[in-house]
């Protein structure tokens, strides 16, 4: 089912604006002007019609302590297939489906926009075939933003605030870092990991190397900052966001590496999509900013 545009006289879109936030292990849809949010795993059933009605069917059961383990990228249940890996859209189609299936819980069906978070990391090919994707799904225009901006939005800065803002966004299997410079992303690195599961644990975990890998990219981009901008973003902290950011040990151990005091945003799993939500609402002069509008 493709959602259809609703035109007035003038032929503009009328409808809402949706937000779609792309991750790894949970799809996020919301639609703030109706106040509704879509959190689900980003996986569904191999064939169409298996279970995908509304995905209204049979649907991976959410686990005790699944706020704090819904960032873990894990494998699908048998039979349902994930179409989108470390960040990344790696099947379109499938992934049209997922977000179409989000969009019809969200009860959305004429859109005048959709306002879509990607990775900073993300290559043309990764933005083309992620936009094709949720255009498929929606049949309305759609813009993107990146994601570290997004998340930062999320986390409560004001929109005319242009001082620099040093953010971790720690999704499934991707970590991302910037520097949001003038209200947008200035400098940016990424990081992909798989994660472990020790024996015995309930939960997969993130390596210990890869603590120290984020640490050692985050210093090695604070470095590269002209003095006075890195003297800016470390007086103000570093921001932690996604699912990741709930990890017990790691803001102790990035605040004693960097000799930086650190913040988790509230919710932070949810802070990009809280961003992307409040952009949707921000007048058009806004949007211009902060999101790509993709022809």
């Amino acid at each position: 089912m493709r959602f259809g545009s609703v035109e007035d006289r003038g032929g503009a879109r009328r409808g809402p604006r949706a937000a779609v936030d792309l991750g790894s292990s949970r799809i996020r849809v919301s639609v703030p002007a109706r106040e509704v949010l879509i959190d689900r795993p980003s996986s569904l059933p191999a064939a169409p019609g298996a279970g995908d009605e509304a995905f209204g069917g049979v649907r991976p059961r959410r686990k005790r302590g699944a706020d704090r383990d819904a960032w873990v990228e894990g494998a699908a249940p048998p039979g349902w297939v994930r179409p989108i890996r470390h960040g990344m859209v790696t099947d379109a189609r499938d992934c049209a489906r997922l977000t179409g299936g989000a969009l019809r819980e969200a009860a959305a069906p004429a859109l005048k926009e959709i306002l879509l978070a990607l990775p900073s990391a993300a290559t043309d090919r990764d933005r083309r075939r992620a936009v094709t994707a949720v255009r498929a799904a929606a049949d309305c225009p759609v813009r993107t933003m990146e994601a570290p901006l997004a998340a930062v939005m999320g986390a409560g800065r004001a929109f005319g605030d242009t001082s620099p803002r040093l953010v971790l966004d720690i999704g499934a299997g991707l970590a991302e870092m910037a520097v949001i410079v003038e209200g947008e992303v200035g400098h940016a690195r990424s990081v992909q990991y798989l994660l472990e599961r020790p024996p015995g644990s309930a939960s997969p975990r993130l390596p210990r190397h890869v603590h120290g890998r984020l640490a050692d990219e985050l210093q090695q981009m604070l470095d590269g900052l002209p003095a006075r901008l890195r003297s800016r973003v470390l007086s103000r902290g570093l921001l932690l966001t996604g699912g990741g950011a709930l990890l017990p040990s790691l803001p102790g151990g990035l605040a004693s590496r960097l000799a930086v005091d650190v913040r988790i945003a509230p919710d932070p799993a949810r802070a990009t999509i809280r961003g992307l939500a409040r952009v949707c609402l921000a007048p058009e002069s806004v949007r211009a900013v902060v999101a790509v509008r993709e022809d």
